[in-house]
């Protein structure tokens, strides 16, 4: 008679981690008898469900693409706020913009004036994503050596040094302009 079942559904392991926003969280890989792959936030980690007939197998690939699908959906949502901050520092932005994986990027300037940035970017913390738009931003409507450019950028980003050490919302940023 068989009253308590010892039978292991699932093992984890905890060893890689994943970069949001320059904060860690550690990424844990459980192993389940289902045949899903999921990744879920759980408090201050991750959790990447795989099956159980993964767990001999080099799954790096599968954790990279579910990295790369996580920092995909993060990316709409989290750059909006650097955008918008953008826009308002340099009162101009790109025609349009689009988030798309880059091999060696975060961010080109496509035909037409369009802004592309990689989602990785996401894993940099608020002031290198803010710094690197507002160099894109600039990229996109002057060339790279001019002077207008240069002296652009430099105005920019004594005017985010100054938004960052005021600690302003920057929806108020408009009027200190």
């Amino acid at each position: 008679m068989k009253v308590l079942n010892f039978e292991n559904k699932s093992t984890c392991k905890s060893y890689l981690t994943i970069a949001i926003l320059g904060n860690s969280y550690k990424l844990n890989i459980k192993y389940t008898t289902s045949n899903s792959i999921k990744l879920t936030k759980k408090d201050s980690e991750f959790e990447l469900v795989l099956p159980k007939s993964h767990k001999n197998l080099d799954n790096i690939e599968i954790i990279n693409h579910a990295i790369q699908k996580l920092y995909a959906e993060l990316a709409i949502e989290k750059l909006e706020e650097s955008l918008e901050l953008v826009r308002h520092i340099l009162k101009f932005a790109p025609e349009d913009y689009k988030i798309e994986f880059l091999k060696e990027d975060y961010y080109k300037i496509a035909k037409n004036k369009i802004l592309v940035i990689s989602p990785d970017i996401i894993q940099y913390n608020r002031e290198i994503i803010n710094s690197t738009l507002i160099q894109a931003f600039c990229r996109v409507k002057f060339k790279t050596n001019s002077k207008v450019y240069k002296e652009t950028l430099k105005n920019a980003m004594k005017q985010y040094e100054e938004y960052k050490s005021a600690g302003q919302n920057f929806s108020s940023l408009q009027y200190a302009i």
